[in-house]
């Protein structure tokens, strides 16, 4: 049994990534805590680049699910009908009409000859996305949460203490099948071992991860970013 709570571990390893200390893992432009996902409640979620962040401001739109269902089926140079975007998003009619009207009024999308088209060129978010997982045991649970996570991030990663190293390498073959890294991490003096560190991968969805930046983007807007 660990001697530290989840949130002991969590406050450690947040200060730990802000000091940029972890060998394998990228200083973060951008760094949130307890992000909500379409799938779970992503303990960090790190942005290398604030690009997307700071050009988008979701503080005015009323629902980020439906403008970043939206967003994600846009094209800067091939427009798309209200008939094609209501068959892809099944949205009501009310919906997409006050989804798409929101997104318009401020400059995210522009119609032409009936058809939409989003305003700014190469808008597919250019982050390495990180999205971790932090447990204290339970390394079935953290690796299923973590594959969620894989439907917006780049990278994902376990985190557990370094006591949990034998469990862990015993079940390492089930997270390398799936492309998940596990990181090893002790709270009290910041040591870590990574067992396995993930490769870059192309997030499953565009719009789980049109809607992650949305939510990251709205926050941002709201409050002072960790750092």
């Amino acid at each position: 049994m660990s001697e530290i709570s989840e949130l002991e571990m969590s406050v450690a390893f947040d200060l730990t990534l802000k000091m940029n200390q972890i060998k394998g893992i990228p200083k973060f432009n951008l760094l949130y805590r307890e992000v909500i996902c379409q799938q779970g409640i992503a303990d960090f979620v790190g942005l290398t680049s604030g690009d997307f962040i700071r050009r988008y401001n979701f503080s005015n739109i009323s629902s980020i699910e439906s403008s970043s269902l939206v967003l994600s089926l846009l094209k800067h140079k091939s427009g798309r009908s209200k008939m094609y975007l209501k068959n892809k998003t099944e949205l009501s009619d009310a919906t997409l009409n006050r989804t798409l009207k929101e997104l318009a009024a401020n400059n995210y999308i522009f119609e032409k000859n009936n058809l939409y088209f989003i305003s700014v060129q190469n808008t597919a978010p250019k982050d390495n996305i990180w999205a971790f997982e932090l447990k204290l045991s339970n390394w079935k649970r953290a690796m299923f949460q973590a594959l969620q996570y894989k439907a917006f991030a780049n990278y994902s990663v376990v985190v557990f203490p370094l006591e949990k190293e034998k469990v862990l390498y015993e079940n390492l073959q089930a997270f390398i099948e799936f492309n998940i890294g596990v990181l090893l991490y002790d709270a009290k003096t910041g040591n870590n071992k990574w067992l396995k560190h993930p490769r870059k991968e192309k997030p499953i969805s565009k719009w789980q991860t049109m809607f992650l930046l949305a939510k990251t983007s709205s926050q941002y807007s709201q409050e002072t970013p960790i750092f």
